[in-house]
């Protein structure tokens, strides 16, 4: 399959028993213990390219597409990275009971490690800084809602898998780089996971 891998439980509990961008045989065995914790059964599955991205379909219509990004700041050539975080946390936005502070933490130093940056790396204007893997809103992520440039290839395609699994109320977790493409042009998407009982607030 990879590497690199993705390994997660059968059963779903919001990314927090998943363990993404896996490369070595530790990476697995870490993967398989956390995904243990909940299920005796786990998914592999290659790790696919691009954001996440969650489209909802009702009676089998695409009506809300929106892309879930990774915990993030945006450099400004004036402050570190972790006084950016600090600065981002301080948004009232981030602190209801459904969107939470981005945290700093053991995974924080690992991301900002792949990018070649440290904590009190100052990144340049308009530079993303990922500081985290996992797209819920529990870990920092945020929600942008793109279902106006969905590209018409992306919602036929969503509507056929939902007609497919005959499912009246479906949210689809779909990972693509560019969703206003359509995604027969971009190579390594694909779905990751269909949610029966899909969290509207999403949208």
């Amino acid at each position: 399959l990879g590497p690199p891998i993705v390994i997660k439980p059968q059963s779903g509990s919001r990314s927090r028993h998943t363990v993404i961008h896996i490369t070595d045989e530790k990476g697995i065995r870490d993967g398989v213990r956390i995904a243990h914790q909940l299920s005796p059964w786990i998914v592999v599955e290659r790790e696919l390219e691009g954001a996440v991205h969650r489209a909802t379909c009702i009676g089998g219509a695409c009506v809300a597409v929106c892309r879930r990004d990774v915990a993030h700041v945006i450099g400004d050539g004036i402050h570190t990275v972790q006084e950016l975080i600090a600065i981002t946390n301080q948004d009232l936005r981030r602190h209801t009971e459904h969107s939470h502070e981005i945290p700093i933490d053991d995974e924080t130093a690992i991301v900002l490690s792949e990018q070649n940056l440290i904590p009190t790396s100052v990144p340049s204007m308009g530079q993303i800084v990922r500081c985290g893997r996992k797209v819920n809103r529990g870990s920092g992520g945020t929600i942008a809602e793109v279902t106006d440039t969905t590209h018409p290839e992306n919602k036929k395609l969503f509507e056929k898998i939902a007609r497919f699994v005959a499912d009246p109320l479906i949210g689809i977790d779909f990972i693509i780089a560019d969703i206003a493409q359509p995604w027969q042009s971009q190579k390594n998407c694909g779905v990751i996971e269909l949610n029966s009982l899909p969290f509207i607030d999403l949208h």
